[in-house]
């Protein structure tokens, strides 16, 4: 009961963050990542798990997650390489991922990534792992991707959520998979972005051909008349001079 509540919450919360406008998607993350962590905490201590799921809160265990992080950091900007020049649209929807983060405040969203990171940690290794596996509680991490409606979303969740379930069934608790998560997403976000791709984004070249137009094009070849010439009373090309010698001959 609790798990399939838990996953309905999961949905609802992405429908609240992703559905309305972008403009106020880092406000209400600040509520939906409280939501999220507020459930899992609250399940895991209903059922007597909190402190297995949290497990050793030691330095060894941030170092693994900051190992772990910076190698798959390292990881998906290879792939991302990679995917670029094999599908150009993966490159469109990157660009419209940032986006949501250029139209905003640096201070207004460093803390919501991180408490975002935090939360679903908690709640899909923490709360879902722990309860149905690491094959089901990816599956329900990347399930929810979809309401973003962008496969390149999902397939970092599918991957990520893999990276970070390993890491959770390995070190046995949620430490070094939160410092993991957050770190990969902090950098990925704000330090080292996803660039470099030598493919042009198709959807900017469709923007830039829908906001010029046949008008603009045309505008562009016509050349604009002199200063101070009336329109339709511009001087005639300058008929060139001919050479006095090739005139004899012509004479002759």
């Amino acid at each position: 009961m609790l798990l399939a509540v838990g996953l309905l919450l999961a949905v609802g919360v992405w429908c609240f963050l992703f559905l309305p406008p972008r403009r106020g998607l880092w406000t209400r993350t600040w509520i939906a990542a409280p939501v999220l962590t507020a459930y899992a905490v609250g399940a895991l201590a209903a059922t007597d798990r909190l402190d297995a799921v949290v497990g050793p809160v030691t330095p060894a265990e941030v170092g693994l997650g900051l190992g772990v992080g910076g190698a798959w950091l390292v990881a998906t900007h290879v792939g991302h390489a990679v995917l670029c020049r094999l599908f150009p649209s993966f490159l469109a929807q990157v660009n419209d991922l940032y986006a949501i983060r250029d139209r905003s405040r640096l201070w207004s969203t460093v803390g919501a990534v991180v408490a975002m990171g935090v939360a679903e940690e908690v709640f899909f290794r923490g709360f879902v792992q722990d309860r149905v596996g690491l094959v089901a509680a990816v599956a329900a991490y990347t399930a929810v991707q979809a309401v973003e409606r962008k496969w390149a979303l999902a397939l970092a969740a599918l991957l990520g959520g893999t990276v970070w379930g390993l890491l959770f069934w390995w070190s046995g608790g949620l430490v070094a998979p939160v410092v993991a998560h957050v770190l990969w997403t902090g950098m990925l976000t704000f330090v080292w972005p996803l660039k470099g791709c030598d493919a042009d984004d198709p959807t900017e070249e469709a923007r830039a051909g829908t906001r010029d137009g046949p008008a603009a094009e045309l505008a562009r070849r016509v050349r604009p008349p002199a200063p101070g010439t009336a329109p339709g009373h511009e001087p005639p090309l300058p008929h060139p001079t001919p050479d006095p010698a090739t005139l004899g001959e012509e004479t002759r």
